[in-house]
C-alpha cells in the first residue's frame, strides 16, 4: 500500500504535536508516567501563586499546581486543585501552606503532615494557610523599633527642650566666630607665613644634599671600622697560635728530657730516690707520733730501754 505524501506530512505533524504537548507539560512538572492523586485547597488569597508551581513535602517536590479557579459564589475564595504522588498519603490533620522558594517572589505550596484520625482519597480538601513573607516579617520586626525610636526622640525633646537647640545655635555661632578670626589670622600674616614655608622648603634642600655628602663619609668610616675589627682579630689569633706553639715546644722538650724538668720527669732513679725519701719520711712521722718521748728526752736522760726503730 502507498502512502502518499500528505498523509506521512500529517502524521509527522501529530506526532510532532503530541512530543510538544508531553515536553510542554513535562518541563511544567507533569510526570504522564506516575500515577497522582487530585486534591483541593480552599483560600482567601493566594498572594502569587500560579500553576505549576511546586508541591513539596519536606523540601521535596511530590507534585505541581495544577489548576486555579475563583469562586464567587463564596466571597471570591480560590480553588486551588494540586497533583500529589499517589504513594504520599494525606489526611485531615494535613495543612497546605502557600511558602516562598526565594527572595524574588516564588511561590509554592508546602504539604505538614500529622497523625490522621481519617485518611484522604482523591478528591479531598485539604486545610489551607498562607505563610507571612518576607515583607510582613521585616514590617513585625520594624514596627516595634520604630515605635521605641519615636518614643526615645520625644523623650529627648522633653528632656532637653528649647535648651538643646539653644545649646546647639551657640556652639556653631562660636564656630562661625572662630573660622572668622582664623581667616582673619591667615590673611594677616600670609607673608610669614610664605617666608617660613620658603625657609622650610630650602632647609629640607639643603638636609638632602647634606645627606648625599654624609653617604660617602659614613661609608669609609664603616669600612675604616672593619679593617680594625679585622687587624685586632688577626693580631689575636696570631699571638695565640704563638702562645701555642711554644707551649707545644716546651712539651715535646720535657718528653725528651731536655733541661731540668724533663730530666727530672724522664730520670728513673731520681723518681725512685724521691719516692723512698718519701716513704722514710712517712715511717719518722709514724714513729715520732707513736714515741714522742724518744726524740724529746730531758737533756742528759737517756732514751728507755726496749725501744724498737721502725724498719
Amino acid at each position: 500500500m502507498k502512502i502518499s505524501k500528505e498523509v506521512k506530512v500529517g502524521l509527522l505533524a501529530l506526532v510532532a504535536g503530541v512530543i510538544l504537548y508531553i515536553g510542554f507539560n513535562f518541563l511544567k512538572g507533569v510526570d504522564f508516567f506516575s500515577p497522582t492523586k487530585k486534591y483541593y485547597i480552599v483560600y482567601n488569597q493566594i498572594d502569587g501563586l500560579t500553576v505549576s508551581n511546586p508541591v513539596t513535602l519536606n523540601g521535596m517536590t511530590i507534585g505541581r499546581v495544577d489548576n486555579l479557579k475563583m469562586v464567587t459564589s463564596q466571597n471570591n475564595k480560590i480553588v486551588v486543585q494540586i497533583q500529589v504522588d499517589e504513594h504520599i498519603v494525606l489526611g485531615d490533620s494535613t495543612s497546605a501552606f502557600i511558602a516562598n522558594t526565594d527572595l524574588l517572589g516564588g511561590k509554592s505550596i508546602d504539604l505538614k503532615l500529622g497523625k490522621n484520625s481519617r485518611t484522604f482519597e482523591n478528591g479531598d480538601t485539604l486545610k489551607g494557610k498562607i505563610e507571612k513573607n518576607i515583607t510582613e516579617m521585616l514590617s513585625e520586626k520594624a514596627i516595634p523599633i520604630l515605635t521605641n525610636l519615636d518614643s526615645t526622640v520625644v523623650n529627648l525633646n522633653k528632656i532637653f527642650g528649647d535648651e538643646l537647640g539653644t545649646s546647639v545655635k551657640t556652639t556653631l555661632h562660636n564656630f562661625e566666630l572662630a573660622s572668622g578670626d582664623l581667616k582673619l589670622l591667615i590673611g594677616e600674616n600670609r607673608k610669614n607665613l610664605y617666608a617660613i614655608t620658603s625657609n622650610l622648603s630650602a632647609m629640607t634642600s639643603s638636609l638632602a644634599q647634606t645627606e648625599k655628602e654624609l653617604k660617602p663619609l659614613i661609608a669609609k668610616m664603616n669600612h675604616f671600622a672593619d679593617s680594625l675589627n679585622d687587624l685586632e682579630l688577626k693580631a689575636t689569633v696570631a699571638n695565640a697560635n704563638k702562645a701555642m706553639e711554644n707551649l707545644s715546644s716546651i712539651t715535646n722538650k720535657i718528653n725528651s728530657g731536655q733541661g731540668s724538668i724533663g730530666a727530672l720527669v724522664n730520670d728513673k732513679a731520681f723518681i725512685d730516690n724521691l719516692n723512698s725519701a718519701v716513704k722514710n719520711m712517712d715511717k719518722l712521722v709514724i714513729d715520732l707520733r707513736n714515741n714522742p718521748k724518744h726524740y724529746f728526752s730531758p737533756l742528759g736522760q737517756k732514751p728507755k730501754k726496749g725501744y724498737v726503730a721502725p724498719e
